[in-house]
């Protein structure tokens, strides 16, 4: 499994703790009344010698459901237990070091499918040291 896998791996139980209206699948696109999160394209934004490189992942976090409300308080629920902790040891690997989750894109409505599922769409950053 790669490094970047058990990062999301662990950001994901972190937000089905939370016990939200579903649980997290990986994707872009949330199957009817659910969750997903799927990464970005990420990159190294610093090499050190000593400890390897500090790496930005970006995650896509995306809800449906057929109340909008819902949908947005599942995504706040989400970034705010993300980004308010300073404890990232439940996020760290053998080979990353966790050290902030910032929100890059605050839960924001982006449509409303003709099932009557509205879409809302957000995405947080996770950095850490690859060793």
């Amino acid at each position: 499994m790669s490094y970047i896998s058990e990062i999301m791996d662990k950001l994901a139980a972190a937000a089905d703790a939370l016990q939200l209206y579903a649980g997290i699948v990986y994707g872009s696109d949330p199957p009817v009344d659910g969750i997903c999160m799927i990464q970005s394209s990420g990159f190294p934004s610093e090499k050190h010698l000593n400890a390897g490189m500090l790496y930005r992942l970006p995650v896509l976090i995306n809800a449906k459901h057929s109340r909008q409300e819902t949908a947005m308080a599942a995504l706040e629920a989400i970034h705010t237990a993300l980004t308010k902790t300073n404890d990232f040891t439940d996020l760290c690997t053998d080979a990353a070091q966790v050290i902030n989750v910032a929100t890059t894109a605050s839960p924001t409505v982006i449509g409303r499918e003709q099932n009557s599922q509205w879409i809302c769409g957000s995405s947080v950053e996770v950095s850490f040291y690859w060793r």
